[in-house]
């Protein structure tokens, strides 16, 4: 999946938990895990999908980067964007 969001945004900048003190190059895609996602049928569990918080950080606040990001993997869904730090943030929850 790291491979796979560094291809999408055409660069290394990919961050998987990164610390609160770690210098960041933007734009970039920032990762963390999250509470995956069990699909059930017959009453029982039949597959379990990992699921992880994804953001695009870009200063450019009309980037492609997102529509890029959602067309590469079918199972992600959009949130809302914010602005904080003078960065634009566009954050996803993606299930891989």
């Amino acid at each position: 999946m790291h491979e796979k969001l560094c291809d999408v945004l055409g660069s290394r900048n990919v961050y998987f938990q990164p610390p609160s003190n770690s210098k960041m190059k933007y734009p970039c895609i920032v990762y963390h895990t999250d509470i995956g996602r069990n699909l059930h049928a017959d009453n029982a569990s039949y597959i379990f999908v990992d699921s992880y918080q994804v953001t695009v950080i870009d200063k450019d606040p009309d980037t492609q980067i997102p529509d890029d990001l959602q067309k590469a993997f079918p199972m992600i869904r959009r949130s809302g964007p914010y602005r904080a730090d003078n960065l634009n943030h566009y954050p996803f929850l993606l299930y891989y």
